[in-house]
């Protein structure tokens, strides 16, 4: 007996009823993508941004539906359309809000010493160290263009290879290792640099 997700029509088959004025079939592409495009985006971008920049990826996904050239490619298309918001987030958000690499100040007692009433001082620590971790990383990102902190990201994550880097954000193999380079070598400056004001 065939599950009824199994009756749904592919990928290419609901662009098609799509195309053909059968619009509800939209949704079948949805529900197949969901989850994939929030999990890419949540690796990218604040979590109160994600949701809305997966329903303005899917809006411009049905609209600019009728330029998709491989309907097998949906997902990867669908991909490279949100990256490209996420991207303009990051262009829009700008030297607006930068983002400290101070340790939690004074608000962060508060959690702390909730959070070592029932865990041991190991584990607390280990937070610690990793929450100032993520604020160093979030520092460094901020100091790199918008299109390679997201290439950064894909690359990092290890769910990509540079082939499919470069084909969801438009770029040339070459163009894609080069700007992962100098992001790379940009953040390591910038990280001398602090340590060197740091000990000044």
């Amino acid at each position: 007996m065939r599950k009824a997700q199994d009756a749904d029509p592919s990928d290419a088959e609901a662009i098609d009823l799509v195309l053909s004025g059968r619009t509800d079939a939209f949704a079948v592409l949805v529900r197949r993508h969901q989850d994939y495009l929030f999990a890419l985006l949540r690796r990218h971008l604040p979590a109160s941004e994600v949701a809305e920049v997966a329903q303005e990826a899917f809006i411009q996904g049905f609209e600019k539906l009728s330029q998709l050239r491989d309907k097998a490619a949906f997902r990867s298309w669908l991909s490279s359309l949100a990256l490209r918001r996420a991207i303009r987030y990051w262009r829009g958000v700008g030297s607006r809000n930068e983002v400290s690499m101070d340790a939690p100040g004074p608000d962060g007692s508060s959690w702390a010493e909730a959070f070592m009433a029932g865990e041991s001082q190991e584990r607390h620590e280990e937070l610690l160290r990793r929450r100032e971790a993520g604020s160093v990383v979030s520092w460094l990102l901020g100091k790199v263009k918008p299109e390679d902190r997201v290439a950064l990201g894909l690359f990092y994550g290890r769910d990509h290879e540079l082939s499919e880097i470069a084909e969801m954000l438009g770029w040339s193999l070459e163009k894609v290792k080069v700007r992962l380079h100098r992001a790379r070598k940009l953040m390591a400056k910038a990280l001398d640099q602090a340590a060197l004001e740091g000990e000044a």
